[in-house]
C-alpha cells in the first residue's frame, strides 16, 4: 500500500513525487491518505477515479459531463400523396416510423 498526502488546491504527493489531480485521475492501488480525524483507503478494492466537481446553474455539486462531440442530426423527410387526406391518414404512421428509426439510430452510436 502506497501513502499518499492530499493537497488543499488539487493533487499530492505519492512516493516523494507530486501527483495533480486537478483533472482528476485513476487510483489502480491500494493507496492511504490522510483525511480529517484519520487515515483513508482508495484503491483497495480496484481502481477508483478522482473526479473534479463543480457546480450548476442551480447550485447542485456534481460531477460535470464534457465533451459531447455528437453532431446534430437532421432528417429530411419527402411525402407523396394525391391529397391531404391521405396524408393525414399516414401522419401516425410516418411518425411512428421515425420514432423507431431515431431509437435505433441512438444505440448505434
Amino acid at each position: 500500500m502506497q501513502a499518499f498526502s492530499p493537497f488543499a488546491a488539487g493533487g499530492g504527493l505519492a512516493q516523494g513525487r507530486v501527483m495533480p489531480f486537478a483533472r482528476g485521475g485513476v487510483v489502480s492501488q491500494a493507496t492511504a491518505f490522510p483525511m480529517r480525524g484519520g487515515l483513508g483507503l482508495m484503491g483497495e478494492a480496484g481502481p477508483e477515479a478522482i473526479m473534479p466537481l463543480a457546480r450548476d446553474a442551480s447550485g447542485r455539486l456534481g460531477v460535470r459531463a464534457e465533451g459531447g462531440t455528437a453532431r446534430p442530426v437532421q432528417v429530411t423527410i419527402h411525402v407523396t400523396t394525391p391529397d391531404v387526406a391521405g396524408f393525414a391518414r399516414s401522419q401516425g404512421q410516418i411518425a411512428a416510423e421515425m420514432g423507431r428509426l431515431l431509437a435505433r439510430g441512438a444505440r448505434n452510436r
